[in-house]
């Protein structure tokens, strides 16, 4: 029994389905999305005029919506590369930044990602750039041959994508992607990455175009896939793709990740020789490699309640497979299987034989028929085959949509088969993933919020993009999946902060209401906590004198060391080196319950001491979370504070010398000195380049620093962290900070920020892709295709 591997995250391109959701509502609606092609849809594709007209030739095509398109900024692209670069290759880099997104995962980080897909051969290279001489004559054979290969299909992606895990490209005609999930989930059992992507896509060149039906082949006679059914003619090819993303559960579960669905048990094999044909099925090849992965997910067939067929349409292709699936399950089960108790349906009744992308499209319908708990119906499904027997077997076909809801009793199992032409066979077992980690964000957490959507603690929301234009949009849909979907305002924080690339547009807002976040984003002109419009402002950490503070609350202190570990780990380290019996004294006397409540320490000497230290501990804080300052300065005592920011004294050394000299401090207040600023890159400071200055302490004191330095004031923008000034807790002061510092440029290590309820990866909106065609024009023009 192997250990069971969580799918994470998904993402599809299929015909008339740009993402789940889409495909989902289709699969629900038994939508037939095989295309009728017209005479003048034909001839514009690059049709023969004479072809057409035969005899037998089939006007019929699942396509896909905005083929050529790419958002070549988004992927770092020029456009030469564009037109150059495979359309398949394309394809499966999109799905796969998708799918990292549906996961909530950004690569580059510390996790190891692979990569295993595969994809069809066709003939871009040869109609579309070696049949154009100018083209060719500039990027040369081994230009076209680097970016049209499938050799370099999966290091292509993990190149753009910063993916540093296996990158392998995977060959066994139409069961290519589901050996891919095969392969991943070994790669992950035998820790060689710790997150693996695993998918295929198929785009059929010249696209467009019909086919001429053969009687007898594997095609369709009349341009419909029935599956099952008694008037089934074969399959229809067609375009599309799909991309997984894998983990080991444990990880998974630790991680916080959503879980789609579990993968129990997989195998591979090959029919071998025993068989009429080289493209002839077997059914002993196929109930070998169902029996096997059944062994290895260590489950009893009987509770198997659904399973994806293969499922071609074609009259020998069915009633093999079923043969052989019958065999698998009879031959492991400990009891009969019931009459009816296993329900089987294929998706290429809705959208055709994607080829190499076929067997995750199915992977990716089961996983959504488990998490919406219903299966869908076969579309085109009439009447049984009769040489399926199915009389004969526990399996019904799915003739309408059916209820598959969760039990207490047993979790569901199900299975997926693909198996390709030359004899790879793949099947894949699914188990449901706990009801707590589920993708619709029922009952996801045990913790409590209003009606509305509030939360307990402040949450803070990010979203960026490239320009204004996409940010509404980024912006909208965000909207629309806290409105919808019914997350927790945490676990959607928490997506948006370590699950999206930063884009130079960015914005924050902090809230405690998911109504509040709505009826924010959904509004153009509301204000939100912060806005950057890609101007990288570098940061400047300012110290007010601690002894000068005319503000004498601390009880901002007690409240950030209450709650955050970084803040009181950093203070107590301070006080301590004051010595154990003045800093105990210090830390009773200054954050005890009642002189927090008065509002005002002891005396003035502690106030000074403990405001170093907090000041110390602020400044720390936002250091453990990511915040990168180019300079530090401060005022009079608060200069030892920035020395010590800096790393040009240690804190033992700034402690001593504000101990020795408490009753001296005129002595410290020479303060900063135009010096201690940092240069921008490539100019001089006194030049005054943009900068963001974070004021750290309790003092509100000033409010242009830069002016005590000699600095110009253009483009300086200013930030206090404490107190507020307003009716909002310290910790909402903190937040506000760190939307400037990202907004205008600093990444923050959103990871490290204490979350007291715990927060979940959930599947958000992806980036909207402002794709633009393109495509060298096609000069060779040639027959129908097949596959």
């Amino acid at each position: 029994m192997s250990d069971p591997i969580a799918v994470v995250g998904m993402a599809a391109r299929l015909p008339d389905a740009a993402n789940l959701e889409q495909f989902w509502a289709n699969l629900v609606a038994g939508r037939n999305s095989i295309h009728r092609l017209t005479e003048e849809d034909l001839l514009e594709a690059g049709a023969d005029p004479e072809e057409i007209h035969r005899p037998g030739y089939v006007r019929a095509r699942p396509l896909l919506d905005d083929l050529w398109g790419l958002d070549r900024r988004y992927f770092g692209m020029s456009e030469r590369e564009c037109v150059v670069r495979n359309p398949q290759h394309r394809l499966l880099l999109e799905l796969c930044s998708s799918a990292l997104q549906n996961a909530g995962y950004v690569p580059g980080h510390r996790d190891v990602i692979g990569l295993y897909a595969g994809c069809a051969s066709d003939r871009y290279a040869e109609d579309h750039l070696r049949a154009d001489p100018e083209l060719y004559s500039l990027v040369g054979e081994t230009g076209v041959t680097l970016a049209n290969n499938t050799d370099y299909l999966t290091s292509f992606v993990s190149y753009r994508l910063g993916l540093t895990g296996p990158s392998i490209p995977v060959r066994t005609a139409c069961s290519s992607s589901l050996v891919a999930v095969h392969m991943a989930a070994q790669a992950l059992r035998a820790g060689e990455c710790d997150i693996a992507l695993a998918g295929g896509v198929e785009i059929e060149m010249p696209y467009g175009l019909g086919y001429l039906h053969v009687r007898g082949g594997v095609e369709s006679a009349d341009g419909v896939c029935r599956p099952l059914d008694a008037r089934a003619s074969g399959t229809v090819f067609g375009s599309g793709g799909g991309v997984v993303v894998l983990k080991r559960l444990d990880e998974a579960l630790a991680d916080g990740d959503t879980v789609w669905g579990l993968i129990r048990g997989s195998a591979v094999n090959n029919d071998g020789s025993e068989r009429a044909t080289f493209t002839s099925p077997s059914v002993e090849g196929q109930r070998q490699v169902i029996a096997e992965a059944l062994a290895v997910a260590g489950v009893d067939p009987v509770h198997l309640s659904y399973v994806e067929l293969h499922g071609t349409a074609t009259q020998v292709g069915d009633p093999v497979e079923i043969q052989g699936l019958k065999d698998a399950l009879s031959a492991l089960a400990e009891g009969e299987p019931s009459a009816e108790s296993c329900v089987i349906g294929s998706v290429k009744s809705n959208i055709g034989h994607l080829g190499p992308a076929a067997g995750v499209a199915g992977l990716i319908k089961t996983l959504l028929a488990m998490t919406h708990e219903a299966i869908p119906p076969v579309a085109n499904f009439r009447t049984p085959n009769p040489l399926l027997r199915l009389e004969r077997t526990p399996f019904r076909v799915a003739d309408r949509l059916l209820e598959w809801p969760r039990t207490d009793t047993r979790p569901r199992l199900a299975g997926v088969s693909s198996f390709g032409f030359g004899g790879t066979n793949a099947h894949v077992v699914l188990g449901e993933g706990p009801r707590h980690r589920a993708p619709l964000g029922d009952a996801r957490s045990a913790v409590p919020v209003d009606e509305d959507g509030s939360s307990p603690e402040p949450q803070l929301l990010l979203w960026s993009a490239y320009d204004e234009s996409a940010e509404s949009i980024v912006r909208r849909d965000l909207a629309t999946a806290l409105g919808r979907d019914g997350h927790r305002l945490a676990d959607v924080a928490f997506t948006t902060q370590v699950g999206r690339r930063a884009l130079p547009v960015r914005a924050a807002l902090r809230t405690r209401s998911a109504k509040h976040a709505v009826d924010t984003l959904i509004d153009p002109a509301a204000a939100v906590t912060a806005r950057g419009d890609g101007t990288i402002l570098p940061v400047v950490l300012v110290f007010p004198d601690p002894a000068g503070a005319e503000n004498d609350d601390i009880g901002w202190i007690h409240d950030l060391r209450e709650g955050h570990a970084s803040f009181a780990t950093a203070m107590d380290e301070c006080l301590d080196l004051f010595g154990r019996e003045e800093s105990r004294t210090l830390g009773t006397a200054g954050l005890s319950h009642e002189v927090t409540e008065a509002g005002r320490p002891a005396s003035a000497r502690e106030r000074t001491v403990l405001l170093f230290a907090a000041e110390y501990a602020l400044g720390q804080m936002l250091l453990d979370y990511g915040v990168r300052p180019v300079g530090a300065v401060g005022w009079d005592t608060g200069a030892l504070l920035a020395s010590t920011v800096l790393g040009k004294s240690t804190l033992a050394e700034a402690a001593r010398s504000l101990c020795d000299e408490l009753d001296l401090l005129p002595a410290f207040r020479a303060g900063a000195t135009e010096a201690d600023l940092p240069p921008a890159p490539g100019t001089d400071a006194t030049e005054g380049a943009p900068l963001l200055w974070l004021v750290c302490g309790a003092a509100d004191a000033k409010s242009a620093p830069w002016r005590e330095f000699g600095v110009d004031a253009t483009g300086q923008l200013a930030v206090g962290v404490l107190p507020p000034t307003d009716d909002t807790a310290p910790w909402d002061g903190v937040l506000d900070v760190l939307a400037q510092v990202w907004v205008h440029g600093t990444d923050v290590l959103w990871e490290n920020l204490p979350r007291r309820d715990g927060a979940l990866r959930i599947p958000l909106p992806h980036y909207p892709y402002a794709r633009r065609p393109y495509l060298a024009p096609r000069r060779a023009v040639r027959g129908g295709s097949g596959s």
